[in-house]
C-alpha cells in the first residue's frame, strides 16, 4: 500500500495526464452517436365508429357527434362507415368534412368492400375543399379589413 499524503495527487496520476471536462459534448464520437438516434413520429389517430345499426339519418347523426364532439386537434381522422349509416344518411360526407377539416391532416374513410358508397371519399374531399376555402376567406377579411 502506497502512502498517500493530504493534498498530495495519488500515486501514478500526475496533473499534467488529466482533461479537461466540460458539459458541452466535444464534437467527436460521442456526438456523432447522439446525432444518429432516431426519433420515431408520433401522431394522434382519431377513429370514429358508425358500422352499428341505424334506423334513421337522425341516429346516425347523433352517433357521429356523440363520438366526435370532444375530439382535440388529431393527424389523421378514420371513419368506419358500415352499410347501414351511408345508406340512410345523405349529408355523412359533409358532416364528417365540418367536424375534421380543421382540426386534422388527413381523413380515412372505411367503408365496405362491394359497397356502392365508395362516393363518400370524393362527398367529403369536395366539401373540405368548400369549408377551406371558406375559412381562408373568412381569416382573410378579418386580417385585412376593408
Amino acid at each position: 500500500m502506497s502512502e498517500h499524503r493530504p493534498g498530495a495527487w495519488p500515486a501514478g496520476i500526475r496533473p499534467d495526464s488529466l482533461t479537461a471536462v466540460s458539459d458541452d459534448p466535444a464534437p467527436g464520437p460521442q456526438a456523432a452517436a447522439v446525432a444518429e438516434v432516431r426519433v420515431p413520429e408520433v401522431h394522434l389517430v382519431v377513429t370514429v365508429d358508425l358500422t352499428g345499426s341505424y334506423d334513421t339519418a337522425v341516429d346516425v347523426s347523433r352517433d357521429f357527434y356523440e363520438q366526435v364532439r370532444r375530439s382535440s386537434d388529431c393527424h389523421t381522422a378514420i371513419v368506419h362507415i358500415g352499410e347501414s349509416a351511408a345508406s340512410q344518411s345523405l349529408e355523412l360526407g359533409r358532416a364528417i368534412a365540418g367536424a375534421f377539416f380543421l382540426s386534422a391532416k388527413r381523413i380515412e374513410l372505411h367503408v365496405p368492400a362491394g359497397t356502392r358508397h365508395a362516393y363518400l371519399a370524393s362527398e367529403v374531399r369536395r366539401h373540405v375543399g368548400i369549408f377551406c376555402a371558406d375559412h381562408q376567406h373568412v381569416m382573410t377579411t378579418l386580417r385585412n379589413p376593408g
